[in-house]
């Protein structure tokens, strides 16, 4: 009966700590990403540039640049299509990134940025570009 009783507080304390830890994953704070449209700034025949400032919020309402850190530019060439990664650039000292992204010949192409998690930050994904020539 002893072991019963103990087997039974072991697996009510393992879910409450499976639970409790699975809660506080999803819900990490994001950081802010502020893109430009890169549909208004065509720097060639197929090319947009697309820039845009990444910036962390914090506790007392302020919010710092992400300095100096990575950002991912993401790209799929359909609806059902996963996201790959094309190119990873850095921002500078104020948060903000400037990279080209293209339009195809022939179809279409879905653009967007994305932050990894770090530093106490979920994971954040930008806005979905669509470039396209008609």
């Amino acid at each position: 009966m002893l072991r019963t009783v103990l087997a039974a507080i072991v697996a009510a304390l393992l879910v409450t700590g499976a639970l409790s830890a699975g809660a506080s994953a999803g819900s990490l704070p994001k950081r802010i990403i502020d893109e430009n449209p890169p549909g208004q700034h065509q720097v060639s025949y197929n090319a947009f540039k697309l820039k845009g400032t990444i910036t962390e919020p914090q506790a007392d309402g302020t919010t710092l640049p992400y300095a100096n850190q990575k950002v991912k530019i993401l790209k799929k060439a359909c609806g059902g299509c996963k996201w790959k990664t094309v190119k990873k650039v850095k921002t500078n000292d104020s948060g903000v990134f400037k990279t080209r992204i293209y339009a195809p010949e022939r179809g279409r192409w879905k653009w967007r940025s994305k932050v990894d998690h770090s530093n106490g930050f979920g994971n954040t994904k930008g806005q979905i570009w669509t470039l396209y020539f008609r």
